[in-house]
């Protein structure tokens, strides 16, 4: 637990950090599930920490946010543990999604960028091993070019480990070969892009960071990573504990860390790797309070990353373009009509630029085919919704309006179905004033009379193309909000 004081001027201060360990993860990777007895002991820690809220002054007016590793999301009883912690302590406990953690990860290295102004000259490639996940960002020039994540985890590896093993040659040798074929995909994902820098970060490497690195500019050869990554296997769980002030479950996970970061050094041949001596638990909290509000440098990384993706299915770019900022124009416009959020304009942003994206499966259905590519595909700080989200929107751009019976969208919350609705008006509203993908639409001002939206195009003397086009595509807008479509093609 981190609490933090905030001033008048904005300004956060560290009051206190707290920790308890309690064995979630190795319990969902070893058993698939939370025990009861670890619900019950997560409940005892947090209504300690609720205790210390109150002797320092907070009250019912203070910010409490509660998060929990997006790795409960693979436990067969998330449900019963999130319940348990809303009735034991009063508290609806919040599940960090890939998109969010992926925020966290980007505002970690954007210091690491600032601290070390030789990254936005190198090409670096920044790797986070999770307990449950690696995720892997490449930057050139201090901007994100590409984005993945492996099913390979501190956690993950250990958990399949042979506890009766004595060996520390015999232990990495396990680990080496068992996470070979995620350490491949990553190397084959990267090896033609020249990596200069290798960034690691990460609760366990981070944390003995300071025994390995330099002081100057946080960096350790591999030969020595190697070396310490075997000494640390030498030793007993009660060794590691005492030397390395850790619990026993961490004790556990430290070794399969370290080798994960290991081979993936070797796997690119570098002589040197740069390890953040910063405390990454706390490092992360103290980032939760600004990733959950989108920065300007995270949504342009998103937008890049889409692009990246829409540039890899030859989309016509020039139309994607003009479709997406047509349909921003028409959100902010619209606003007082949908009332959706900032973070909802940038999946509409992201689903204009990729709408067009199933044409390189096949020009015929290729709205289906683009619900296909998108769903299937990674674009950097979204998660599994937001990614449902704009696999849609991007599907109904054409042809039918959102039905329940849908694949992805009967799945949604109805909430979710609602975003979706609104979002795939829009976009259907903005591809059509670009029907002849000719960009001729060069403004347009909206104005609401009487159940109706008109839609005034200065630039344009005959709209007979785009009146035609809306006239098939603006069932969804008319549905959804009660408005009739009227085009003028003159000023307001």
């Amino acid at each position: 637990m981190l609490i933090t004081n905030h001033s008048e001027s904005g300004v956060s201060s560290e009051v206190d950090f707290l920790e308890q360990s309690a064995p979630i993860a190795p319990e969902i990777f070893s058993k698939g599930k939370i025990s009861r007895a670890t619900i019950e002991k997560c409940v005892t820690i947090i209504r300690g920490y609720q205790d210390s809220l109150r002797e320092l002054g907070a009250n019912s007016t203070s910010t409490v946010r509660m998060v929990t590793t997006n790795i409960l999301s693979e436990a067969a009883n998330r449900e019963t543990f999130l319940n348990r912690i809303r009735v034991g302590c009063g508290l609806d406990l919040e599940v960090l999604d890939d998109g969010e953690m992926t925020r966290l990860i980007y505002l970690k290295t954007r210091r690491r960028l600032k601290d070390t102004p030789s990254m936005k000259k190198r090409t670096t490639l920044v790797v986070h091993a999770g307990p449950g996940n690696t995720r892997s960002l490449l930057f050139r020039n201090g901007n994100i070019v590409e984005y993945h994540s492996y099913r390979l985890g501190t956690y993950r590896s250990a958990e399949r480990l042979d506890r009766n093993l004595s060996s520390a040659e015999k232990i990495m040798q396990i680990l080496h070969e068992q996470n070979q074929g995620s350490v491949s995909s990553l190397y084959e994902d990267y090896k033609e892009e020249k990596i200069q820098d290798l960034l690691l970060i990460g609760y366990e490497v981070q944390h003995v960071a300071p025994l390995i690195v330099s002081q100057k500019d946080s960096s350790c050869s591999v030969k020595n990573l190697r070396d310490f990554t075997k000494k640390v296997a030498c030793m007993s769980l009660d060794e590691r504990v005492r030397e390395f002030h850790i619990d026993y479950h961490t004790a556990e996970s430290i070794v399969a860390a370290l080798e994960m970061n290991l081979s993936i050094a070797e796997a690119f041949d570098l002589d040197r790797v740069r390890i953040p001596q910063s405390h990454f638990e706390r490092g992360l909290l103290q980032d939760l309070s600004i990733s959950s509000a989108i920065t300007e440098g995270f949504k342009a990384e998103v937008v890049n990353s889409a692009w990246i993706l829409a540039r890899k299915y030859r989309v016509h770019e020039g139309h994607a373009k003009h479709v997406s900022e047509l349909a921003l124009k028409l959100y902010h416009d619209l606003q007082e009509l949908h009332q959706l959020t900032d973070h909802d304009a940038l999946l509409l942003q992201t689903a204009a630029i990729l709408h067009e994206c199933g044409g390189f499966v096949s020009p015929k259905a290729h709205h289906k085919h683009s619900l296909y590519l998108i769903q299937n595909s990674e674009i950097f700080g979204l998660g599994k919704t937001d990614i449902d989200v704009i696999s849609l929107v991007a599907r109904y751009h054409r042809q039918s309006p959102p039905k329940s019976n849908h694949t992805v969208y009967r799945d949604l919350s109805e909430k979710d179905r609602m975003r979706v609705s609104k979002l795939a008006a829009i976009l259907r509203l903005a591809d059509s004033l670009d029907r002849s993908h000719s960009r001729r639409v060069k403004d347009l001002e909206v104005v609401f009379r009487r159940r109706k939206l008109h839609i005034y195009l200065p630039s344009i003397n005959d709209a007979s193309i785009e009146r035609i086009a809306l006239a098939s595509k603006g069932d969804l807008f008319e549905d959804i909000f009660g408005m009739s479509l009227i085009l003028h093609e003159e000023e307001l």
